[in-house]
């Protein structure tokens, strides 16, 4: 583990539950953080200061890049020629030069790529795509993601808090939650952007505090359409249909978030419920993630998310931005002229403290 952020905890916990899977050594630049960590971890894994010495340890196989986005490059480069596997989070990295320098390091190396866009995991996302996979309402026309959220507000933003400070290029919701959002989408619909038109912007939010307002639509290279869109209030306030709505040509699909929220209706028919499959239900997200790359590793396969489709994401996310700017429509992929933008920076310097 390289970073012992919020999330690494997920991460860890998968580790330590995946049989023949063993969480052997972290590292984090605050050390006595680190060390706490593995106090707490029942491996007792060795703690590095300098993720270059957990490199050098023999024992690990697999390490999972936890540190804050502008630092991905980096660290998974280093990990690649250091011949390890590579479990990296979202978002992948800032600009299109990064995310394919990380996927040439990979492949040069021989080595395994995994980007961790989780949402496409959760239960009703991973129901949805096997229910389109099972033919239940045919092939798919159109998706609708609707997501609320809450305002950041004056003072929420702490100095340090790296995701929404990187210049702030590639660090607003675009990129961070929309990474998440587009990726489920391209999953569910088996179709990649071709065409993106945006309108972003920041109602609520303070400051140079994040965008907290977004629409996007993507048109695929099978014809589907993508909307995505992100409503951010100064209050938060949960929604039924936060999620999916899954057009196909004979049928509809909603994958909600809450519990009850995957339906399926045709025609004039009523909407009927669909159960989420057992294993969907009662084995943790990252653990089931964490499994997949684990069999991907030992079979020598694909990996689920690859180091592609991480890409993908982030050139979705710099092409809304792009198309906000100029308030045209982006064509896909960008060309060479825009693999070292970042979206709009806000920032002229940023603190790497991880948190």
């Amino acid at each position: 583990m390289i970073g012992c952020g919020k999330v690494s905890a997920r991460h860890m916990d998968a580790a330590e539950q995946i049989p023949g899977a063993k969480l052997v050594a972290i590292a984090d630049q605050n050390v006595e953080k680190a060390e706490q960590v593995s106090r707490e971890r029942e491996s007792k894994p060795a703690v590095y200061q300098d993720y270059h010495d957990l490199l050098d340890d023999s024992n690990v196989d697999v390490v999972v890049v936890c540190v804050p986005t502008q630092l991905h490059a980096e660290v998974t480069i280093a990990a690649a020629n250091a011949k390890k596997h590579i479990y990296c989070e979202k978002a992948m990295a800032p600009t299109l030069q990064e995310c394919r320098a990380m996927i040439a390091a990979a492949d040069d190396s021989g080595v395994k790529l995994m980007i961790g866009q989780s949402t496409r995991f959760q239960a009703p996302y991973a129901q949805a795509g096997r229910t389109i996979e099972a033919g239940q309402i045919g092939d798919v026309i159109g998706v609708d993601g609707a997501f609320p959220t809450k305002a950041t507000l004056a003072g929420d933003v702490g100095a340090d808090f790296w995701r929404f400070k990187a210049g702030a290029q590639g660090h607003g919701h675009v990129v961070n939650f929309g990474c998440h959002y587009i990726d489920t989408a391209r999953y569910i619909c088996d179709q990649d952007p071709r065409h993106v038109s945006a309108y972003i912007g920041n109602r609520f939010s303070a400051g140079q505090t994040p965008e907290d307002q977004f629409v996007i639509t993507a048109v695929c290279e099978g014809q589907a359409i993508i909307t995505i869109g992100l409503y951010a209030a100064p209050v938060y306030t949960s929604a039924r249909n936060a999620g999916f709505t899954i057009y196909g040509i004979e049928g509809i699909l909603e994958a909600y978030a809450s519990p009850d929220g995957l339906t399926v209706k045709r025609g004039v028919e009523g909407s009927t419920p669909i159960a989420i499959d057992d294993d969907l239900r009662t084995e943790a997200v990252w653990t089931r993630m964490h499994k997949a790359f684990r069999r991907c590793i030992e079979d020598d396969s694909e990996p689920p998310v690859t180091g592609r489709d991480g890409m993908l994401n982030v050139e979705w996310a710099l092409a809304a931005y792009l198309s906000n700017e100029r308030r045209a429509w982006m064509d896909l992929p960008l060309g060479p002229e825009f693999y070292e933008y970042g979206g709009p920076k806000l920032y002229e310097a940023v603190a790497v403290t991880q948190e």
